[in-house]
């Protein structure tokens, strides 16, 4: 094993609000602990993707670093990186540091289905670490999640396994509740107990309680241009994408493209309908990283300051735009 005495602190960097991010930043914690030190003090710090180097002005003060389900940091003191995004590299001269300056501890597949599913894999393999029975179980519904191995849209928002009510609450708003903490919970403990914590239960019931009135708003917020389905939700702060209810409501869309805000960033979501039967004409995860965000093929996303609302808004209608064609 990997055992160093001089680690006390850590710090995980992972994609914040993400089921696959969160999941990741767990499951690597708990391999932390079992081989450097149980002693090791973990920080985990969510990420957004931003116009630029998100990690800049970022700290890394900790004894060690790792990033999980992000983009690429090419300082030499993030020891540890895993992911799965075709456009982890940004800008793409990145890349040639990531080929050039190699080492076994950073770890890329674009194939995979999560990053969490990468990390159990490469784990075992290169360190011979299994991931604990409490979390295997996550990491086959990160793999369920971020690649939308759903049989229909229906039963991709379904609220009945811990699961998907925890992907939820990711997703949709923390309630004052950090994602840091839940890494903490999930890492020693499963999704079955985590969601049965007394911190969370208000949360997730609300998140049910709300089901109803979010397909209503949804539906009546769907504007179609072509085969696209636009939501726009920026004046309306602390509302939530529609996710996988947009394909349930919208079940001939091929696109979506949504936008939300809370009082300190705008995010603009697009997706392919899995469900559809329409072949995409476009690379999504490309699309977003020309306006300075990121993804995979077929879905991805932006992120922007608060106060830009004529730029998302027009990054919205480039967006539709080339869609459309």
């Amino acid at each position: 094993m990997i055992r160093n005495a001089d680690v006390s602190r850590l710090k995980v960097f992972f994609h914040d609000a993400c089921f696959d991010g969160t999941t990741s930043a767990a499951l690597f914690s708990a391999f932390y602990r079992d081989t450097v030190g149980q002693d090791t003090t973990i920080e985990a710090v969510g990420m957004v993707h931003k116009d630029g180097d998100p990690f800049d002005g970022i700290p890394l003060d900790a004894d060690d670093h790792a990033c999980v389900d992000f983009r690429f940091c090419a300082d030499p003191k993030m020891r540890w990186w895993f992911d799965h995004h075709p456009t982890a590299f940004q800008p793409p001269t990145l890349r040639a540091v990531y080929e050039r300056d190699h080492v076994e501890t950073w770890i890329f597949d674009p194939r995979a289905p999560s990053c969490a599913g990468l990390i159990a894999r490469s784990l075992e393999a290169k360190w011979g670490w299994q991931a604990p029975p409490r979390l295997r179980d996550a990491v086959v519904w990160a793999d369920k999640i971020d690649a939308a191995q759903f049989k229909s849209a229906e039963d991709a928002i379904a609220l009945v396994e811990p699961a998907q009510r925890l992907a939820a609450w990711l997703a949709h708003g923390r309630s004052g509740l950090d994602t840091a903490r839940y890494i903490e919970w999930l890492s020693r403990s499963s999704l079955d107990e985590v969601a049965e914590r007394h911190e969370l239960r208000p949360a997730l019931q609300e998140i049910a309680d709300e089901r109803a009135g979010e397909l209503e708003a949804v539906t009546k917020l769907g504007v179609w241009h072509g085969d696209v389905v636009m939501f726009d939700r920026i004046d309306d702060v602390g509302a939530r994408s529609p996710g996988f209810l947009a394909y349930q409501l919208f079940p001939t869309s091929l696109y979506t493209v949504s936008a939300t805000r809370t009082p300190t960033s705008i995010k603009i979501s697009v997706g392919v309908n899995p469900w559809g039967g329409k072949q995409r004409r476009h690379d999504l995860g490309e699309m977003c990283a020309r306006y300075g965000g990121g993804g995979h093929a077929v879905v991805g996303g932006v992120t922007l300051r608060a106060d830009e609302l004529a730029r998302a808004r027009e990054t919205m209608r480039a967006m539709i735009a080339e869609l459309e064609s």
